[in-house]
């Protein structure tokens, strides 16, 4: 497997000179039609050889009985069990690693990083491996990388290229919060920023079917009752027209809004902007489990009508009504 070996060795040596990783640490792995790939057990990442690339069947053992996997096998193999991963890179970033001894979950601080991983989960552990892979999968559902406590990361692609590069940049989001928390060149008014005030807790009254009118009749009163919304709307002057379609079922709504505030609702899809997505993504949405921005660059919900570059212009009125949108239960 000459080029499928110098896929990994290249990599790894990337991951190497990026300083994500040190000594015998991390593993790679990907799919290989039904089989999967996957480093050899104790295999230096910066040093790779074929013999270090361990192919395994689809009942997750080697085909080489003479070959040992990684230690991390059972965990590669729930997460592509759980998502549509195709590569996988698990390295240990130095201050990714220090920031999780003391944080549940990491937010980026730029709006491509925003965009690009959104919010990052920590996850506890506290086995040299990761025994129970449970909540990494679910993580790795809604970001394409997450943190494990006191270890390291895990990022999912469709290429090694595309989780290498999720790797690469949350270490380097997480410099840029160390830098802003007390790096060297930091000044006394770093930490000034604008915040919008945090969504009130209400206590539910009731919850709505995915999609109902119902459901849709109080997502706008949510967002015209929010002053927040309606100055960040007024503010951009926040005025277009926004489709939200539920494949399953067919369902779409158009909600209009003129000069930051929402003045119709019809059951149509003739928005300026077009969002179609599964039920699965939008109860994800919808149950804050994933921003809506994130779940669209990342292809989970699609943007079928209009530019993304152009729905960013009123970035901060739609987070706001997102923010409200998912303070309202769905079934």
């Amino acid at each position: 497997m000459p080029t499928t070996a110098n896929e990994f060795i290249r990599w790894g040596k990337l991951l190497f000179e990026r300083h994500l990783i040190s000594g015998w640490g991390g593993n790679l792995s990907r799919r290989a039609g039904k089989d999967f790939l996957i480093t050899g057990g104790h295999a230096p990442l910066p040093f790779l050889t074929a013999k270090d690339i361990v192919r395994l069947g689809a009942d997750g053992k080697p085909k080489n009985k003479n070959q040992r996997a990684s230690s991390e096998t059972p965990m590669h193999l729930a997460i592509y069990a759980g998502t549509d991963a195709q590569a996988i890179v698990h390295v240990h970033p130095p201050l990714v690693v220090a920031f999780s001894l003391s944080h549940d979950s990491f937010s980026p601080l730029s709006y491509e990083e925003k965009y690009t991983i959104g919010e990052v989960a920590v996850i506890a552990q506290d086995t040299p491996t990761v025994t129970k892979p449970e909540k990494v999968v679910e993580a790795l559902k809604y970001s394409p990388v997450a943190i494990i406590k006191g270890h390291g990361t895990v990022a999912i692609g469709k290429t090694f290229q595309e989780a290498f590069l999720f790797t690469d940049l949350l270490e380097e989001a997480v410099q840029c919060q160390f830098y802003r928390d007390g790096g060297p060149s930091i000044t006394a008014n770093a930490h000034t920023e604008q915040k919008e005030k945090p969504v009130a807790a209400v206590s539910p009254v009731k919850s709505y079917e995915l999609f109902s009118r119902g459901h849709m009749t109080a997502l706008v009163d949510s967002a015209n009752g929010d002053g927040d919304f309606r100055k960040f709307g007024g503010d951009t002057a926040l005025s277009t027209s926004l489709a939200l379609h539920l494949e399953e079922s067919g369902a779409s709504w158009t909600v209009k809004f003129v000069d930051g505030k929402i003045v119709e609702l019809a059951a149509k899809d003739d928005g300026d902007f077009l969002i179609s997505g599964k039920a699965e993504w939008w109860s994800a949405v919808f149950n804050n489990k994933i921003d809506a921005f994130l779940a669209t660059q990342q292809g989970k919900l699609k943007l079928k009508r209009g530019e993304l570059a152009q729905l960013s212009r009123w970035y901060k009125p739609f987070r706001r009504a997102f923010a409200l949108w998912q303070m309202i239960p769905v079934q």
